[in-house]
């Protein structure tokens, strides 16, 4: 019994050595220049087409970021960069990923050629060739799909496994997917703002009634921005963030509608509050009009003024001057939440809805 201790004392060192090397072996397997990670893709639209034959296909334009598309044209480890996807009907379950193939496809960044420029780049989706639809008919159904990217080298093979990227933001198309669920006051603006083409597809299939993120609201603008000027707007050239690389909010941020909330991020999942959503929309009115009177001369002041940041002041009160914001039946403005017990209600908080109202009316007011 008293060499127990010593016993003891000996397996912990052997189990600590041996987690060591195999941390060492894990951290050795990748070959010199295969990256442990991979930025992920986006999805900017998806469109309905048909094949010479007639049968239904969905393309869709995927913004695949510069990182991989150069790790494509080096194949470190002798590898290449795939693609894969995922499809949901209406509220079914997602499909397991599958289909795809290589990216260079599409993106033309063969082995030892000069790599692709990041940009979009139309992918097409057949899921009836591919076994996970018989049918396809979008006036019935709504169809969701997302997808990733993954590097697959061949160094060392079989014993290799795919480096994936995280998965993409999700797209729908089809009849009803341009929202879920809506108060019955914005039935109608959102029809019409559908109808306009003005909802984006990261909001199609969303429920309106929940509140907006900033992502959300960069693709709805942007999308004002091209629609009413008839120009596609330009991405910033070097992606400043490291927390997404949607083009849309690239683009939005070249053009001076939103900035990051810090040097390197975006947080593109936080919400954002009527005052906040007011300012954006300010913005993108000046990026489309910029030589447009933008005098708020005159206009009075909301009952809830003091609670209006300065930096708002301009943007909240610009919209009341066009009609585009109205506020309660007070007519006070709720900018955002003032006490911790709005903040935990949501009071002041930007929906979907409202905001997709509000881009109707800027787009009716500035066309």
């Amino acid at each position: 019994m008293k060499h127990k201790p010593f016993k003891n004392c000996l397996l912990l060192v052997v189990t600590l050595l041996s987690a060591m090397m195999f941390s060492t072996v894990a951290v050795a397997a990748l070959p010199e220049g295969v990256p442990s990670s991979l930025e992920a893709p986006s999805i900017q639209k998806i469109e309905l087409k048909l094949n010479e034959g007639g049968r239904p296909y969905f393309e869709a334009q995927v913004y695949f970021p510069q990182s991989v598309l150069n790790l494509d044209s080096e194949a470190p480890g002798g590898g290449s960069v795939f693609w894969d996807c995922s499809v949901k009907v209406d509220d079914g379950s997602w499909e397991e990923f599958g289909g795809g193939g290589y990216i260079n496809v599409y993106t033309g960044g063969e082995d030892g050629k000069a790599p692709a420029k990041a940009g979009t780049f139309a992918i097409t989706f057949d899921p009836i060739d591919e076994g996970s639809l018989e049918s396809v008919d979008i006036k019935n159904h709504i169809y969701s799909y997302k997808l990733r990217v993954y590097y697959d080298y061949y160094e060392g093979w079989p014993d290799v496994k795919p480096i994936y990227s995280p998965v993409s933001n999700t797209v729908t198309i089809g009849s009803g997917s341009f929202y879920s669920d809506a108060s019955k006051w914005a039935e109608p603006e959102i029809k019409k703002a559908n109808e306009l083409d003005l909802i984006p597809d990261i909001l199609k299939g969303a429920d309106m009634t929940k509140p907006i993120t900033r992502e959300e609201f960069c693709e709805l603008a942007i999308l004002l921005y091209e629609k009413t000027t008839g120009k596609s707007a330009e991405a910033v050239s070097a992606n400043p963030f490291t927390d997404t690389s949607n083009l849309q909010i690239l683009k939005a941020y070249k053009i001076g509608i939103t900035s990051g909330t810090s040097t390197t991020t975006f947080s593109p999942k936080v919400l954002i509050n009527r005052e906040q959503c007011a300012a954006m929309l300010f913005r993108t009115i000046k990026a489309i009009k910029p030589d447009g009177d933008y005098s708020i001369l005159g206009i009075k002041d909301f009952p809830d003024q003091k609670f209006i940041s300065t930096w708002a002041v301009d943007a909240t009160k610009y919209m009341s001057k066009m009609g585009i914001i109205t506020g309660d039946s007070k007519g006070a403005f709720m900018p955002k939440a003032a006490t911790s017990t709005q903040e935990a209600a949501g009071y002041g908080m930007a929906t979907r809805e409202q905001a997709i109202a509000l881009t109707s009316r800027t787009y009716e007011k500035i066309k």
